[in-house]
């Protein structure tokens, strides 16, 4: 009789620590941008708390404590919205742990104390058991500088649909891949409560992947919209303080670009407050001056990202959606001063195939573009001076599987799409 009331007390006990745990971790954690000396873990309470990461090498006891810090100040409890639109609280910590060693694993975990009230520094927190948080841990790898193999998974627009970012995950064996890259659109639109980027897609990366290995994310225009959009960089926060971002991965070099909304800045949707146009062009400077340093001129492959196209389409109307345009003429003349290997666009929802030899009358640049997304998933793997191209469909039907033996000899000027099934 005792061993099994000591049987039920331990369920018991069990089943309240995950409930516990559940209401402290809301969502998360997942990291984001990885260097060779650094992460970030990005994660979401639901009690209002003072929160900070553990990090110690993986085989070691010694751990440090890492602090999100604001202006000075370790971050506490804030909601990113009102507590009017919800009786839980929205807040997100982006920890960054530095000045770790490349090439190496790590584990983390994440420790709360529980915000109880205000005092002359801010807020005083709880240190007993119920006020405090341990999570598990759980390990990344730094990434390696001298990295020659790449494995990334590249999709865009998938417009809240988890499931299929999901299947198209698993139909691209994603457990092979050291890179995940979201190309924008991922969800319809910022807005909490029914268009949250958790639920519409980092929930399911968390699932599969984002606890120990990071996924890359690119604003597309959906993402421009909605009450939690001016909070994009609490989800994705970057070092540099921008959207658009270059990397270095070992011999390739990654350039992530930041495409804004596709309508002109006085379109009435924006209620005035827009300013893309001038945005897009500070890129452009930033652009410019990145394909002169050392790390985009020795890299040996580079690979651009963004969610708009680089071709411009003659029959699509500039009148109100001027943002693409735009951007295509800000870039098309520095591309062409450039040794680019491919870039990856989205935002049509391909579903056709299509080959253009002329490249829209030769106003695109001389380097392959792969439209994807929606409807299909891209892996890249690049390895002993071979890149080797993958597309599937939603429904996993492998669209194109082809190497490229020599990137840098013999393109073509193509715009490429993937074909979606009848």
């Amino acid at each position: 009789m005792r061993n099994k009331r000591l049987f039920f007390i331990i369920l018991l006990t069990l089943f309240l620590s995950h409930v516990r745990a559940q209401e402290w971790m809301t969502a998360g954690p997942y990291l984001q941008e990885l260097t060779t000396d650094g992460v970030t873990v990005v994660f979401e309470h639901g009690i209002p708390s003072v929160s900070w990461i553990e990090v110690r090498e993986k085989g070691s006891s010694e751990v440090t404590e890492y602090y999100q810090t604001v202006n000075g100040r370790v971050k506490a409890y804030s909601q990113i919205l009102s507590s009017k639109n919800s009786a839980v609280p929205v807040q997100n910590f982006a920890v960054r742990a530095e000045g770790l060693k490349p090439a190496t694993t790590y584990e983390y975990r994440v420790k709360a104390h529980k915000v109880l009230s205000g005092n002359s520094n801010g807020v005083s927190a709880s240190t007993s058991f119920s006020g405090v948080y341990t999570g598990t841990w759980y390990q990344f790898t730094t990434q390696d500088p001298h990295q020659s193999e790449h494995h990334i998974f590249i999709t865009s627009d998938m417009h809240n649909r988890p499931d299929t970012l999901e299947a198209l995950l698993k139909y691209l064996d994603y457990s092979t891949c050291d890179r995940i890259i979201y190309n924008g659109d991922m969800i319809n639109y910022m807005q909490h409560g029914s268009q949250e980027p958790y639920s519409g897609f980092i929930n399911t990366s968390v699932n599969l992947f984002a606890k120990n290995k990071p996924f890359e994310y690119i604003r597309g225009n959906h993402e421009t919209r909605g009450n939690m959009s001016r909070h994009i960089m609490e989800y994705f926060p970057h070092k540099s303080g921008n959207l658009y971002n270059a990397y270095r991965w070992g011999d390739l070099e990654i350039i992530m670009l930041d495409c804004g909304e596709d309508k002109i800045d006085t379109a009435e949707e924006y209620f005035g407050l827009a300013s893309f146009f001038s945005y897009r062009e500070e890129m452009a400077r930033w652009f410019q001056q990145l394909i002169q340093t050392d790390d985009f001129r020795t890299a040996k492959y580079r690979i651009i990202i963004c969610h708009f196209t680089m071709l411009l389409n003659d029959d699509k109307p500039t009148d109100k959606f001027g943002g693409e345009p735009q951007l295509i003429s800000l870039l098309t003349p520095l591309l062409k001063q450039c040794d680019i290997d491919m870039l990856i666009s989205g935002h049509y929802h391909p579903a056709t195939y299509t080959y253009m030899d002329k490249n829209y009358n030769n106003k695109g640049n001389q380097f392959e573009e792969y439209n994807i997304g929606n409807h299909s998933a891209m892996r890249i793997d690049i390895a002993d001076g071979n890149i080797n191209l993958k597309i599937v469909s939603s429904l996993g039907t492998v669209l194109l599987d082809k190497q490229v033996k020599d990137a840098k000899s013999g393109r073509k000027l193509v715009y490429i799409t993937t074909k979606l099934e009848e």
